[in-house]
């Protein structure tokens, strides 16, 4: 991310990026009472934003947390907030908190939420695939954390922070509680072997990526076969290859895996050919590919 956006959107208002969004007594800050999106900009518009506000809209229903406006108002937002910036490809983050509220759990009987807009230039990028080591920290499948977006993001920051990797990994594979695969710190997890395609099922310590379901739905398209379930660490060890994805990556073809004392592995199989070339060819896969803004 090159350049540093000077605006940020609060609250339906444009304001200048070191505006305070949060005072001392909101709970999103103090609670992680709130929920997030990250959505890819490309051409100064927000890319599948429906698919972002449906499950940020899931969410808060499941939460029961208030959101102050609607969907037009908030996409209005976010195309103003590029072009304000002159931002054409990036990344926008949607926050939405309960707002202020007394101490304690207890939910405040007329909420106030605050939802604001921020937005970086440019996108991630890996110059090379790259090595995914181990966490040691676990997902948990009951945990709220686990299936929204929730501010609540100190399990993620921790698992690049705790490996069992031989060396420090960018990215870490995380398991969850049973042990069996769940994701990677930021990102679903995909992987193949001589003729289908897996990934963990969302019942267990799976976030419902938005990637992730327009992957599983070309995949359907393609006729592909695939295996949604649960699977310990050593069905990855063993594929032909790997990807992950998330909403600014697409899909990040995986090098190898450095799983400390359960093994290593680097991939070699050519995914540009074989059965799943059409699926990582899709539209959307990667930042070098156009993501249609819809």
């Amino acid at each position: 991310m090159s350049k540093t956006a000077n605006k940020i959107w609060i609250n339906g208002q444009i304001h200048p990026a070191d505006t305070p969004a949060f005072i001392a007594t909101d709970r999103g800050a103090l609670l992680g009472d709130g929920l997030f999106e990250t959505i890819k900009i490309l051409g100064g518009r927000p890319c599948y934003f429906d698919d972002h506000w449906t499950r940020l809209c899931t969410s808060a229903k499941y939460l029961h947390l208030p959101i102050p406006f609607e969907k037009d108002a908030v996409l209005r937002g976010a195309n103003r907030l590029a072009k304000t910036n002159s931002i054409a490809d990036g990344a926008a983050r949607l926050t939405l908190s309960r707002g202020t509220g007394p101490r304690g759990l207890g939910l405040p009987p007329h909420p106030k939420p605050v939802m604001m807009i921020t937005i970086a230039d440019g996108l991630p990028r890996y110059e090379v695939a790259p090595v995914l080591g181990l966490s040691q920290i676990r997902r948990n499948a009951s945990a709220v954390s686990c299936h929204h977006k929730t501010l609540s993001y100190i399990d993620n920051v921790a698992a690049r922070l705790h490996q069992k990797s031989y060396q420090c990994r960018e990215e870490v594979v995380m398991l969850d509680t049973d042990g069996n695969l769940a994701s990677a710190s930021v990102a679903n997890l995909f992987w193949w072997d001589e003729k289908a395609l897996f990934t963990p099922a969302l019942g267990g310590a799976v976030l419902p990526g938005t990637m992730r379901a327009r992957v599983l739905a070309q995949a359907q398209n393609l006729s592909l076969e695939i295996h949604e379930g649960y699977y310990p660490p050593t069905a990855l060890l063993a594929a032909k290859g790997a990807f992950m994805t998330n909403a600014l990556i697409g899909m990040q073809l995986i090098l190898g895996l450095d799983f400390g004392a359960l093994g290593t592995v680097r991939f070699t199989s050519d995914p540009a050919s074989g059965f799943m070339a059409p699926l990582l060819s899709m539209p959307g896969g990667d930042v070098d590919k156009t993501s249609p803004p819809v």
